[in-house]
């Protein structure tokens, strides 16, 4: 598969680097491509680098991992994502005047997403889990849960396999409505769980 990674930091540039792994052709992407050369050279042969735009013409499956607040300016430097498959690993997180990171109230990025591209296909993944456990635990002989949601069963399937591709074990929550349950504050989230221990989660909700 064709994957464009826009936001290549911890978990853009971990799950890329394990896809690229498997066999899957992965192009990074950043304002300055430049910058990706280390991140694309330990993902080895099947990784290259290139701009948001390049990402979203090279590849029909799109793995969102910015921060919240970037989110349009992805979209917007992206350019032409309709029915492509939009892997959405953001959370709804702002920086205050601070600098704290917060959790914005009441919203959910992905249904917020969802609307903003009517035309792709949203697929909630790789959001409930910290980087360090995808960097260091993935195909384990017990592996931990990806949970993911969606309402195109194709997309849902290709993300799955993606999911199982990268050393983890994919759970289908159900529709993109129920993304509540994997955003921070809802019972999936943050939760490093084998596959039978978040089957018994699932099904308490």
């Amino acid at each position: 598969m064709k994957i464009g990674v826009i936001g290549s930091g911890g978990i853009g540039g971990t799950v890329g680097t394990l896809w690229a792994k498997a066999g899957h052709e992965v192009l990074f992407s950043s304002r300055n491509p430049e910058k990706l050369a280390t991140l694309v050279a330990d993902a080895g042969n099947n990784a290259k680098a290139g701009t948001i735009a390049d990402a979203a013409q090279f590849a029909d499956i799109i793995f969102l991992a910015v921060y919240y607040w970037t989110t349009d300016e992805a979209i917007a430097s992206a350019g032409k994502l309709a029915g492509k498959i939009i892997i959405d690993a953001t959370n709804p997180y702002i920086r205050n005047n601070a600098g704290e990171v917060q959790r914005v109230p009441n919203v959910s990025s992905a249904l917020e997403l969802a609307k903003k591209l009517p035309q792709s296909k949203i697929v909630k993944a790789y959001n409930t889990l910290p980087t360090r456990i995808f960097a260091e635990e993935h195909h384990l002989p017990n592996p931990y849960t990806v949970f993911y949601c969606g309402d195109d069963t194709g997309a849902k399937s290709t993300v799955s396999q993606l999911i199982t591709d990268s050393g983890f074990a994919g759970i289908d929550t159900g529709k993109i409505s129920n993304v509540i349950n994997q955003e921070p504050g809802g019972l999936l989230y943050n939760k490093p769980l084998t596959m039978d221990a978040a089957r018994e989660l699932l099904a308490s909700i």
